[in-house]
């Protein structure tokens, strides 16, 4: 059954929209609107995620009011918006791998792309070499 992925997925996006709100006070420029796209993507697909989850009887969990993140300076709002991509990226594998149903599956996939898509990017604006890995979500770059 797909619910749990779903259930864990929509976690995971709940936690990307609040930290990107974070994140994106200590950004400027060309990073701020990287940080308000994603932020704009991020909830839209969350929003996919609860109408999934009450298509198939799931009952999503509304965000807790608030999560532990702490970023005090631009280099960590970039660190930070890795993190929360490639932690994305591994819940959108699950998806994809965890379930036979083709719409969910496409779904996965394209939320896989996305996210790696953005890591990379966000890689790139803090100077981190390589900019991209092989398999989003499954490991750090050297």
């Amino acid at each position: 059954m797909s619910l749990p992925l779903l259930t864990t997925l929509l976690e995971a996006e709940h936690a990307a929209v609040y930290g990107y709100g974070v994140l994106g006070a200590r950004l400027a420029d060309e990073p701020l609107t990287l940080a308000r796209s994603a932020y704009d993507s991020h909830r839209a697909r969350r929003d996919q995620l609860v109408a999934r989850l009450l298509e198939r009887g799931g009952d999503p969990e509304p965000p807790p009011p608030a999560y532990e993140v702490a970023v005090s300076s631009p280099d960590q709002a970039l660190e930070l918006a890795v993190r929360l991509e490639d932690g994305l990226a591994v819940r959108w594998r699950d998806l994809v791998g965890g379930t036979d149903d083709r719409q969910l599956r496409a779904l996965g996939l394209a939320g896989l792309r996305e996210c790696a898509v953005r890591a990379a990017r966000w890689r790139r604006a803090s100077g981190v070499s390589p900019a991209t890995i092989a398999l989003p979500g499954t490991a750090e770059p050297r």
